[in-house]
């Protein structure tokens, strides 16, 4: 009768035990009565009590760990309770019973009065209770902070498309032990505030232009593992702008031309080209970004003659084999759903307005020779010179905003074919103009012309004859003393005349008629 009654009691226990009486014994703790370990006082015997104190332990998230519940004077049926309290605020779970291990983790494991945790998991987390089941109980609470690496994800869509003006918000949002700290910054290079980075969970960029365009990384670091980013992509959609590398291009028949847009938009804008009002024949256009040295990627026009050409935001109108037709006004045209813009290239065969080039200060006295360049592909057969004299009045000697000057004189020539130094379309001339004033301040302007036409006029350019003393050489200083008394005596008495009268138009006069007789006057002096 006993063995068939240990027989029955082996089956029950391989049958309810979930991993074997080999990987030793477990007990669901539901199934436990406490009340079956409370301590009941001996006669003569001390009560348990705790040798460690309460700790609180922090680790990295693989790193293991052992949780002490050291104790003496552990007699009788009175055996040692661990539980936890999850940090997450879950219910309290029991891992053991004495020797028993109640937790099905394999990670865990007791031996005696201590619980060792390997591999730590930030789950693990949480407040250790050892317990002793007493009137009243007797407990040790330990805490197990579990510190990991940081993990980021964006909060808004990873591409943003933004009208040019407006705003947009960029957030985040990071997890970690300890708390991240997260800054945004930006993949090409510094925030557009300047700075290389922000921190916060939000970026809010204010008026964006397509300058702001790019990538900006929302990067968490807490110190545990490596730095955490998530990438946020920002398309700035702006009406097309327009500059030309050339406004004005000067060229001559028979040869090739590129007219220049840099156009850029987003969407991408599309382009088209008139001239003089008329809209060019349509191209078809490579709308991919290819390479201007790759012929295969250039499509023309049939004849040839015209060819449009477009890598990246740059557009090409070419011209070959240029014909006096082509000259004109070319418009470039840009447009997309936000709007249109447009450019104006002028290619013309009429030579560049002259760049005087000789020195302002003249060295003779009643000439001076003005040089200058002008670019023209074609010779130079003619120019013209406007010039006259410019000086200082009374009223600009004390308020320079007026300036008093004579009537414009002209002097036109032809240009001989042997008299002009070329280089290129670069020309260079030179003319002398006689009978001038002794040094006194003249201004010019110039113009060139070749068989298309005349430039536009020369920025005005001062110049003057040398400054020599005006002044007449006396034979004798007894007679040149003689000779300048009277004059000294007229302009004492037109200076009483003056103080008298207190007007201030006589004294304009005076200022006007007689500064030469004072020069003179002071200097025989």
């Amino acid at each position: 009768m006993m063995d068939t009654t240990h027989y029955f009691t082996l089956l029950a226990l391989l049958i309810l035990t979930p991993q074997g009486l080999s990987k030793g014994y477990y007990k669901d703790p539901k199934d436990y009565d406490y009340t079956e370990y409370y301590y009941y006082p001996e006669l003569g015997a001390d009560p348990p009590s705790f040798l460690a104190r309460p700790q609180m332990f922090t680790v990295e998230v693989g790193q293991s760990v052992i949780i002490p519940c050291d104790v003496e004077n552990s007699v009788g049926k009175n055996k040692l309770i661990i539980k936890k309290l999850p940090a997450n605020g879950a219910s309290e779970k029991l891992l053991s019973v004495g020797n028993d291990k109640v937790t099905p983790d394999p990670r865990m494991t007791v031996d005696g009065t201590r619980l060792t945790i390997s591999h730590t998991r930030p789950r693990d987390a949480g407040t250790f209770i050892c317990q002793f089941d007493l009137e009243p109980p007797l407990q040790l609470r330990h805490t197990l902070d579990v510190q990991y690496a940081p993990t980021v994800r964006a909060l808004v869509p990873p591409e943003q498309r933004v009208a040019k003006g407006n705003s947009v918000s960029l957030e985040c949002k990071a997890h970690g032990n300890p708390e991240p700290i997260i800054r945004w910054s930006r993949q090409e290079g510094p925030l557009p505030s300047g700075h290389r980075s922000q921190q916060g969970e939000m970026l809010t960029l204010e008026a964006v232009d397509r300058h702001m365009e790019g990538t900006y990384l929302c990067t968490a670091d807490n110190g545990i593992g490596e730095p955490a980013s998530a990438a946020v992509s920002l398309t700035v959609e702006y009406p097309p702008e327009i500059t030309t590398e050339q406004g004005i291009v000067r060229t001559g028949e028979g040869d090739t031309v590129e007219l220049v847009c840099v156009v850029h938009g987003r969407p991408p804008p599309d382009v088209m080209w008139t001239l003089d009002g008329r809209k060019l024949p349509d191209t078809i256009m490579d709308t991919k970004l290819h390479q201007p040295q790759q012929p295969s990627h250039t499509h023309t026009t049939h004849d040839t003659h015209l060819s449009q050409t477009h890598f990246a935001h740059r557009h090409t109108l070419t011209i070959n084999n240029v014909k006096e037709k082509d000259f004109g006004t070319y418009v470039c045209i840009a447009e997309n759903p936000h709007g249109q813009k447009t450019a104006v290239i002028q290619m013309t065969s009429l030579p560049k307005p002259p760049q005087l080039t000789s020195s302002p200060n003249g060295g003779e006295s009643t000439k001076y020779t003005l040089t200058w360049e002008t670019e023209s592909y074609y010779p130079i057969t003619e120019f013209l010179i406007k010039y006259r004299k410019s000086h200082l009045g009374a009223w600009q000697q004390r308020n320079h905003d007026m300036v008093m000057a004579d009537s414009w004189e002209s002097v036109s020539r032809t240009v001989e074919p042997n008299s002009r130094a070329t280089q290129g379309p670069r020309h260079a001339l030179a003319y002398t103009l006689d009978a001038l004033e002794v040094a006194t301040d003249y201004v010019a302007v110039v113009r060139v012309r070749n068989k298309y036409g005349w430039s536009a006029e020369s920025d005005n350019f001062s110049f003057s004859t040398k400054k020599a003393m005006a002044v007449q050489q006396s034979t004798s200083g007894a007679r040149g003393q003689m000779n300048a008394a009277p004059l000294l005596m007229l302009l004492m008495v037109s200076l009483v005349f003056t103080m008298m009268q207190g007007s201030t138009s006589s004294h304009y006069l005076l200022g006007e008629r007689f500064p030469a007789t004072l020069a003179v006057s002071q200097s025989r002096q």
